[in-house]
């Protein structure tokens, strides 16, 4: 047995060697339960793709202990080493619930029709699970509100999920019931409301922290946390936004009229040099032992100092490596190289991240129509949102001719429903967006960030519409630091 010093050095070097005697200790039910969650939380760390066969047939063995099973597919969870598309639905159709559980909480957009039922449904055995589900690129109204819902289910660890995870689109729709939620019964739902609330930028919330931070209990001190991380926001714009901001102004500190001189800073060190060719191959290559160095070299090399000659085999190694991590990281080297059909076919990749992170280096590489094809029909689809959405589509503008695009653009965002691709479609266009003035008039779909990027605009291209005045009484400091770019101009 591995003691807790062992697990210290196993995990900082992320020695691989240690993988399968840990997944030994796991499956061992006479493990404690203490001792198996370091042990899952070493293997977590591990991030040995070596593991994913023995991971997967622990978790979905039925004759095993449900404590056994489930740590095995959280390190598949937390690795992100789960199943995708059609094996994750084959996790599915097993009936088993702990199976069912992970694939609600590791689905994507493509399993959106696994999810909407059980997300829906506050009395599903696995609402919980749905709604953890839907934390990321699930942006779209609806999906806001099953979580808002959320808030209001008579189980207490469902209120704190939904609590949680609304901290991520800060929809407005959600500050009311947080407001409500920060009074909750249960502590910890209580806490979570009022730590996710940091994240809703108003005179409203600022007020309520301040008012429960008067407390001595455990909500007194989350709300002071909060407060005081919301306060920093305040008090940077309260000179810009001094009228706006008065009604509390009395809990801001005295604004910096100067802004200290920064010090010099200090040079940047030129990277090291990527080693020879047949060493990287060599290091690579091996996928036991130490790996947390190999992985750093990775983002710490000079990868331009690798010879023309050598980059299409390294090139082939990296983006057909079996671990997910360097077939993501090498994403910006293959950039770097031009290396645009290694590129291209990880943007095709099983693990999303690989994927996201090929999308967005795909950028940087000469315009080419077969990418602005590839990315445009990412997002035209709908298989993208948040981050992986706004990404696609202002890949997918770098490789069309100015212009070309602002149709699509103009349609985006009157009529798309996720909230990244309407704000990006925005951006993009410019100053073209005499067309979109009008939804300055309209209220937000979800957060403020297409009328903040439409102020933006307007003020770089300067216009001051008419429709711009109504959003004054916005109780929302992004906004009004927009309008105030406005009226500079």
């Amino acid at each position: 047995m591995r003691m807790v010093g062992d697990l210290e050095r196993i995990v900082e070097q992320q020695d691989r060697s240690a993988t399968f005697e840990l997944i030994g200790q796991l499956a061992d039910p006479a493990v404690g339960g203490l001792t198996r969650e370091q042990i899952r939380d070493a293997l977590g760390r591990l991030r040995d793709p070596r593991a994913v066969a023995s991971l997967t047939e622990i978790g979905r063995d039925r004759e095993r202990p449900a404590e056994v099973r489930l740590a095995a597919l959280q390190v598949l969870e937390h690795t992100a080493m789960c199943p995708e598309g059609a094996d994750l639905r084959a996790w599915w159709d097993t009936g088993d619930d702990l199976v069912r559980a992970c694939v609600l909480r590791q689905a994507e957009r493509s399993e959106a029709d696994l999810l909407e039922p059980v997300a829906r449904d506050p009395h599903h055995l696995l609402h919980r699970e749905a709604l953890s589900g839907i934390v990321f690129r699930f942006e779209e109204p609806r999906w806001q509100q099953y979580k808002i819902q959320g808030l209001d289910h008579p189980d207490p660890t469902v209120r704190w999920t939904a609590a949680d995870i609304l901290c991520w689109d800060e929809p407005v729709a959600a500050e009311p019931a947080l407001h409500r939620a920060a009074a909750d019964s249960d502590t910890d739902v209580a806490c979570a409301a009022i730590d996710t609330l940091r994240y809703y930028h108003s005179r409203a919330t600022l007020r309520l922290l301040h008012e429960i931070a008067q407390g001595d209990d455990e909500r007194a001190t989350a709300a002071q946390d909060s407060k005081e991380d919301m306060l920093d926001d305040f008090e940077r714009e309260q000179l810009r936004i001094r009228q706006w901001i008065a009604p509390v102004a009395d809990l801001l500190g005295p604004p910096e009229l100067d802004t200290p001189p920064l010090g010099p800073s200090e040079p940047l060190r030129p990277k090291p040099s990527a080693p020879p060719a047949a060493e990287i191959v060599a290091t690579y290559s091996d996928l036991d032992g130490p790996w947390a160095a190999k992985l750093d070299a990775l983002r710490r090399y000079d990868w331009t100092s690798v010879p023309a000659v050598d980059r299409p085999g390294l090139a082939a190694l990296l983006s057909g490596h079996p671990d997910p991590e360097v077939r993501m990281l090498c994403c910006p080297i293959l950039s770097t190289w031009q290396e645009v059909d290694s590129l291209l076919a990880l943007a095709h990749d099983p693990e999303l991240g690989v994927r996201k992170s090929a999308v967005y280096d795909l950028r940087f590489v000469p315009r080419s129509r077969e990418i602005a094809t590839l990315t445009w029909d990412l997002v035209a689809s709908g298989a993208v949102a948040g981050t992986c959405g706004y990404e696609a589509l202002a890949t997918c503008a770098a490789h069309t001719p100015p212009g070309e695009l602002d149709d699509r653009l103009i349609e985006l965002a009157r009529t798309d429903l996720r909230e990244s691709i309407r704000a990006e479609a925005v951006s993009q266009l410019g100053g073209q967006i005499d067309p979109l003035l009008s939804l300055l008039s309209e209220p937000p779909l979800v957060t403020w960030a297409v009328h903040a990027q439409l102020l933006d605009a307007c003020a770089k291209s300067g216009l001051h519409p008419p429709a711009a005045d109504a959003l004054r009484a916005v109780d929302n400091l992004h906004l009004a630091g927009a309008l105030a770019d406005l009226d500079a101009v």
